[in-house]
């Protein structure tokens, strides 16, 4: 009973907070892939709202380069015009290494890339089994679908996703 009680109180704030952001702007997923552990495992449940600015460290929903009909969670790493280097299990962007707490381990590959206009270079926290840019190249602004903000499921890992919490 109490399980239960628990759930109806998620959901009823979950479309609480649904309504501040504006209906049309709020959708609901379920994690398919382990591409983003630890921040998100396979069935956790997020809610993203509609993309407005991206910027870096933001997790996104995306629609699959490679099969358009799976949506994916990735990280914003690199931005329009940057240039992106991974190596020494870093990634530094125009030179400068990124600070990234929530990896589950270091990439243990290397790669360049430079970020054309209107394309975002999306990784995986869980780097060395993530199928991202890192294999796809930069991903279409168009690809991107909404801004994730909330895990709400399960409900004892509930938490605000920001980029403000991943640090600067």
């Amino acid at each position: 009973m109490v399980k239960i009680i628990n759930s109806i109180i998620m959901v009823c704030f979950i479309f609480l907070v649904g309504y501040f952001f504006g209906i049309k702007e709020v959708r609901f997923y379920e994690i398919i892939s382990s591409s983003m552990e630890p921040t998100l495992n396979v069935g956790d449940r997020v809610m993203a709202v509609k993309k407005s600015r991206l910027a870096r460290k933001d997790i996104v929903m995306i629609k699959d380069p490679k099969i358009s009909s799976e949506i994916l969670a990735k990280r914003i790493i690199g931005l329009p015009g940057e240039k992106l280097e991974i190596s020494e299990g870093k990634v530094f962007i125009n030179g400068a290494v990124l600070n990234e707490p929530y990896l589950k381990e270091s990439p243990i590959y290397v790669l360049e890339a430079e970020v054309p206009e209107n394309k975002y270079f999306l990784l995986g926290d869980n780097r060395n089994t993530s199928e991202d840019s890192s294999s796809w190249g930069p991903v279409d602004e168009e690809l991107v679908i909404c801004r994730v903000v909330l895990k709400y499921s399960p409900v004892k890992e509930f938490r605000i996703l920001t980029r403000s919490s991943f640090g600067r």
